[in-house]
């Protein structure tokens, strides 16, 4: 059962492990086979908010060590659960390995993972839905990003922006800063992409931004009529340089994501206002059944988008895994690509 596992104190401290066969099922436990899962900066972001938000629970590890979780897909292939078949196919999240136990209750078109370990977690992460045979990469690494992208959209929109005609989004080259993007176009708002400078100008060439900028020019940004910031890295000292150079334009800061997870720590009080954490299950559970017409609606218009802008490269074995996952933790992934990997 070969997986791979980060310190949880220093993420850049990864390795394999293989424990051999999988354990044997207990009664109503199922084992499914991890197919391939996606890799991208949302797990990175998982991991650094693996004590905060629970996501270690998930696929609890020993002495301190942690599996990050990732979307994939998986078949299941033994079970003793009478509600779940062999060969059935889900999607949900997995580790970033080859097996997954669960003890599903039927839940609507899936089954929810009631394993006591996930007692205290979102529902939302430990559903998992039924999916065909043909189901595509490219839903694999795009789903989890666009939907939390699509409820960015409403959540800003209901709250009329705060009343801001300037979105300002950091790590504008990731995928669901770009998703947000093309679903704010939308709407009367000027957005503003900031990005590393090596990376300007691919964000320029999506089409998405009305402005795209380097971090290094945060100080040129301007926004007379208002700003709302949406922030994807977690970069502490550069959320500060916009606040201070905003000052009472930000109207509105909104923190989802944490791909710059290496940033200095900083607990100063920001200028302006003060954050709110985005956490997407907890607006899903809000929005209810009502979010799947939004989302195929929204996804008719993104997928040329995502077919011209990202490329899928599959990933297999160990050693590709290690390497892509360090890539992505150094910031050196080439935002074109969308990586689903194996093992």
């Amino acid at each position: 059962m070969p997986r791979l596992r980060v310190r949880r104190d220093d993420l850049a401290s990864h390795d394999l492990t293989d424990d051999g066969e999988g354990l044997p099922l207990e009664g109503g436990d199922a084992r499914l086979q991890v197919e391939r899962f996606a890799l991208t900066s949302n797990n990175i972001s998982y991991g650094v908010a693996g004590d905060m938000l629970g996501y270690w629970k998930l696929f609890p590890e020993p002495d301190g060590w942690g599996a990050i979780p990732a979307w994939g897909y998986a078949t299941v292939t033994e079970s003793q659960a009478p509600a779940l078949a062999e060969g059935s196919r889900f999607f949900g999240l997995v580790p970033m390995g080859s097996e997954l136990i669960v003890r599903p209750a039927v839940a609507g078109p899936g089954f929810v993972d009631t394993s006591p370990h996930r007692a205290e977690l979102s529902p939302i992460y430990s559903t998992y839905l039924g999916v065909p045979a043909d189901a595509e990469d490219v839903a694999l690494i795009m789903r989890p990003l666009f939907g939390t992208a699509l409820l960015l959209e409403l959540v800003l929109a209901e709250a009329g922006f705060d009343g801001a005609d300037t979105v300002v989004l950091t790590s504008a080259s990731s995928k669901t800063a770009y998703g947000l993007a093309h679903c704010l176009r939308d709407h009367p708002v000027r957005t503003v992409g900031l990005t590393s400078p090596r990376r300007v100008e691919w964000v320029r060439e999506l089409g998405l931004y009305d402005d795209v900028l380097s971090y290094e020019q945060v100080e040129s940004l301007g926004a007379p009529g208002g700003a709302a910031l949406v922030d994807f890295a977690g970069d502490r000292p550069l959320v500060r340089r916009v606040h201070e150079h905003l000052a009472d334009q930000l109207k509105r800061s909104t923190f989802v994501g944490m791909t710059h997870w290496d940033a200095p720590a900083e607990e100063e009080p920001l200028r302006g206002p003060a954050q709110d954490f985005f956490f997407a299950p907890d607006e899903m559970t809000r929005r209810g059944a009502t979010l799947g017409d939004a989302y195929g609606e929204a996804w008719q218009s993104f997928a040329p988008v995502v077919d011209r802008a990202m490329s899928i490269t599959r990933v297999t074995g160990g050693e590709e895994l290690t390497r892509v996952f360090s890539e992505l933790l150094e910031g050196r992934a080439d935002p074109a690509t969308g990586y689903v990997a194996a093992l």
